[in-house]
């Protein structure tokens, strides 16, 4: 069976190759259409032989072209062919043989007759015909008559003509699923090819738009499940309760992990701990969101903090539902009036029909119910049956609070509307199709109905397609909205079919069929039934959602109100009433709020735990209380609230506290071995992680990950910053080359971080001989500020003078001083930082990436990609092991370890930007 196209380009592709109907031509439109592909366009007029026509002509060659049909070889297509041909044949030798188009003259002329015949005589004036036709050929043929036999090949080479007309139509039906089939297997041969002809480092170049990930660092659609998102789901399911904490480098993604956790539980609440918080303050603020927290998963409302007077709240409540009154009235009265208008007269004319036996049977059930009900009062009923009665009054109050009566009370209402809706809607549709006024009618009304309704609907349709395609646009400085008008005049144009076969008198009679009324009052009943039968009372508010409104009220505030009533009779009756509230803000003392919180937290769990659900408290932030015997401090007066049965408490922790925590009491104890259950150390990213990371959120190239996983040091913050500065970098440069686009980041990335060296270096105290280092840091940030090609030789000997010197050597000054402690510091930090800056250059801003990646991978461990982002974490360490490490690094990748001239060559733009005039 053909597919049919899903698209308006795909059903032109459909029509070429149907008319084409040769597998070649086929082939070369497969090839054009794939060069429109996005992902194979976008790759086309970067780089001089990636081109649309350099690609058309490499897929010409047949061995490119057997390589990519390989999995959809032409056969079908040949095989419709060569049926084609053989009926083509035959039918040009059985033509020869005859006068010309004398054949068509013979068809016409039997054509004619036969239409004739079953004109003038219907279906026996056709079969008299053909019985004489085929009486005279049989007769000719017998006799062997010219006429007759000359006749009989005119009506053969006809045949023929028409089964060659059936041949080419499957081969192009043929052609047409081959070209569907085989544009899906030269797709990925011409991005091959396109690839191999952008030469070396195809991945290298940068030309996707798609990073709408990055400009959402903290997006939840963008979040991947790495190894320590698992490590924590794994632990919390270890544990039915307890406190874990989460600890690792800044921007390592805790936030993330905390945010995570809360929305796979079932209750979760998520609170900051900034430093300016006090225990007292943050347990005050944790209670406050536990309440609003559960109060809003039950789907009600946060009480308001000023209560006003009960006459006032009366006032307020009414003026709501007066409005809503009025709004559902507006819609409600006009609608119910008219359908009672409608249907009144047929629903009256029922129950004066059906009504009366009803009222008597109910009526002499209510009589019998009663003598029962009088028999029991007065003693006479069977023996136990009083008995009976007490107990059923006491098991329903006692199943007051029962779920299954709410359960069975709902599922009872759901099956009796639904069944008694579907009922109506079923009565209603069996009494008009047995009714004999509208099968009489109908007939007739068909064709009108048909008319108005389909010419009706196909233009509707037709303009309200317009009307979401057409743009707006300027004429003559008006903006002109065709969608407005389009929009109008599709209306227009259903409601002028509806009123026109509304106006014919067919329908009219159908619509005056008597029992329609009756008909469309049952189907209304039905349908409202059916849209009811999911309706039940708004469930009571829960124990614990009062409770947690209580002490929200109590921890926000103190209410004081005071009323006075006032009357009197003198020459005019006075009434009135006085109200005054004041709040107060009285928080609870510590021990109290620890108790309360613990207490309903306690509650809360356990009314999840009874459905099986899990609750997760976690608390982010602690690892910004400043130094960590702070954050130990906190910890230790909030740990009070921990140990709550069924709760999880998830906590953000710095490393330090983390690492107290996994010393386990070496050489000493702490507040974290009573504190805390387990931890889980959030590591940096991984090269695989990051970029599963940067393939969610951007199209960024394997290089280009590589890239910025290596100057983020798998930080995940980092590496989306990173990543929207790559492509920050391919807008300025205008260029999707990464030669380019590294040299630019990682020096504008090297002057910003070396300008933050200096001016951390200018809070120190300087001489006159150990200024000079400053002149260094000065000269070195003039040169990153503004690099051009002029200044190239210059900027890379200052790099490799401050890069390569070792420690003792930078701080050698003249006059034999030496730096001070925290000055030496520094420039040794920002030395390894322009040592590493240095190495990514040489690896990133050069040619031929893919080629020296393999190269290097050959030379161990050192030389895999890994290292490049452990480098970058190791300088957040020490830049003395820092130094080793790049040493090896470098070695593994060929580049030399010592200042020289030999070295790569970063590529720049053919003009400077800055001294060219």
């Amino acid at each position: 069976m053909l597919p049919l196209p899903s698209s308006a380009e795909r059903w032109a592709a459909w029509a070429e190759d149907f008319v084409d109907a040769d597998s070649e031509l086929i082939y070369h439109r497969c090839v054009r259409s794939c060069l429109e592909v996005p992902r194979v366009a976008q790759l086309l007029g970067h780089r001089p032989r990636a081109t649309r026509a350099a690609v058309i002509d490499q897929m010409r060659h047949p061995e490119v072209m057997r390589w990519a049909l390989s999995s959809v070889p032409p056969r079908p297509v040949a095989s419709a062919a060569r049926y084609r041909d053989e009926h083509r044949d035959r039918y040009h030798r059985s033509r020869s043989q005859l006068f010309p188009e004398q054949w068509g003259v013979a068809w016409l002329a039997l054509s004619v007759l036969l239409s004739t015949a079953a004109v003038l005589f219907g279906a026996r004036g056709l079969g008299a015909a053909l019985l004489l036709v085929v009486a005279f050929i049989g007769v000719s043929r017998a006799r062997r008559w010219k006429g007759g036999r000359y006749l009989l090949a005119c009506l053969r080479t006809g045949g023929l003509y028409f089964r060659w007309g059936l041949a080419r139509f499957r081969l192009g039906v043929e052609s047409a699923k081959w070209g569907a089939k085989a544009e899906k297997a030269i797709e990925p041969a011409v991005w091959r090819t396109t690839r191999e002809l952008l030469g070396d480092d195809p991945d290298s170049l940068l030309v996707a738009d798609r990073s709408e990930g990055l400009r959402s660092p903290r997006g939840h659609a963008y979040r991947v499940d790495n190894a320590a998102m698992q490590t924590l789901n794994r632990k919390l399911s270890q544990l039915e309760s307890g406190t874990i904490a989460v600890c690792g480098p800044r921007g390592a993604g805790k936030s993330t992990l905390l945010e995570a956790s809360v929305a796979k539980a079932d209750f979760g609440l998520l609170a900051q701990a900034p430093a300016s918080y006090t225990p007292h303050d943050f347990l005050l603020s944790l209670s406050v969101d536990l309440c609003e927290a559960y109060i809003r998963h039950h789907g009600h409302d946060i009480p308001p903090l000023v209560q006003v007077s009960p006459v006032k709240r009366l006032l307020r409540k009414g003026r709501t539902y007066i409005v809503r009154l009025m709004k559902w009235a507006a819609f409600a009265l006009p609608a119910a009036l008219a359908v009672i208008l409608g249907v009144g007269a047929a629903i009256r004319a029922t129950a004066a029909e059906h009504l009366p036996p009803l009222l008597d049977v109910s009526q002499r059930y209510i009589e019998e119910r009663r003598a029962d009900i009088v028999e029991i009062w007065q003693g006479q009923a069977a023996a136990g049956t009083s008995l009976t009665l007490a107990v059923l009054g006491v098991a329903w109050w006692r199943a007051r609070h029962s779920e299954w009566i709410r359960d069975t009370a709902r599922g009872a209402w759901q099956t009796v509307t639904s069944i008694a809706g579907l009922a109506l809607i079923a009565t209603a549709a069996l009494g008009a199709a047995k009714n004999t006024s509208i099968k009489s009618h109908l007939p007739d009304a068909a064709p009108s109905v048909f008319v108005a309704v389909l010419g009706s609907g196909a233009l509707w349709l037709l303009l309200s397609a317009a009307s979401a395609a057409v743009p707006v646009f300027w004429i003559r400085g008006v903006l002109v909205r065709p969608r407005i008008w389009l929009g109008v005049l599709a209306g227009l144009t259903g409601w002028a079919g509806l009123w026109y076969a509304l106006r014919s008198t067919e329908v009219q009679a159908v619509l005056a069929a008597p029992g329609n009324a009756l008909h469309l009052a049952e189907l209304i009943a039905g349908i409202g039934l059916l849209s009811v039968r999911h309706w039940a009372p708004r469930p009571a508010e829960p124990d614990l959602v009062a409770r947690c409104r209580t002490q929200l009220l109590r921890l926000q505030a103190q209410l004081s109100s005071s009323a006075t009533f006032t009357s009197g009779t003198p020459q005019i009756l006075t009434l009135g009433t006085s109200h005054t509230t004041s709040v107060t803000v009285i928080p609870p003392n510590y021990p109290e709020v620890v108790q309360d919180f613990k207490e309903l937290l306690a509650k809360i769990a356990a009314d999840f735990a009874n459905r099986d659900e899990t609750v997760v408290v976690a608390i982010d932030e602690l690892d910004r209380l400043g130094t960590d015997s702070q954050a130990l401090a906190f910890l230790a007066e909030i740990k009070a609230i921990f140990g709550v049965d069924h709760v999880h408490y998830v906590l953000a922790v710095a490393e330090d506290v983390g690492a107290a925590f996994i010393r386990r009491g070496l050489p000493h104890r702490d507040v974290t071995d009573s504190s805390l259950d387990d931890v889980v150390y959030v590591q940096p990213a991984t090269l695989t992680e990051s970029r599963a990371m940067l393939d969610k959120r951007a199209e960024l190239t394997g290089p280009y990950a590589v890239l910025t996983h290596s100057m983020a040091g798998g930080i995940p913050r980092d590496l989306v910053r990173y990543g929207r500065r790559i492509m920050d970098m391919k807008d300025r440069t205008g260029s999707g080359e990464m030669v380019r686009i590294a040299r630019h980041l990682i020096l504008d990335e090297l002057s910003e971080t070396l300008a933050g060296f200096r001016t951390l270096l200018a809070k120190q105290q300087w001489t006159q001989g150990t200024g000079s280092v400053l002149s260094s840091f000065r000269t070195l940030a003039a040169l990153l500020r503004e690099p051009c090609p002029c200044t190239e030789d210059e900027l890379r000997r200052s790099l490799q003078e401050f890069a390569f010197y070792a420690p003792d050597e930078i701080n050698a000054v003249p006059n034999g001083r030496e730096l001070a402690d925290e000055a030496r510091q520094l420039v040794d930090e920002a030395s390894a930082y322009t040592y590493f800056s240095l190495t990514l250059l040489d690896i990133f801003a050069s040619d031929a990436f893919e080629r020296r990646t393999r190269q290097a991978a050959t030379n161990g461990a050192d030389g895999h990609l890994e290292r490049l982002a452990q480098a970058r974490q190791e300088l957040a360490i020490s830049p003395y092991s820092t130094r080793p490490l790049i040493d090896m690094i470098r070695k593994a990748w060929s580049l030399p370890t010592s200042p020289t001239a030999n070295v790569l060559q970063w590529p720049w733009e053919r003009d400077c930007p800055v001294h060219t005039p």
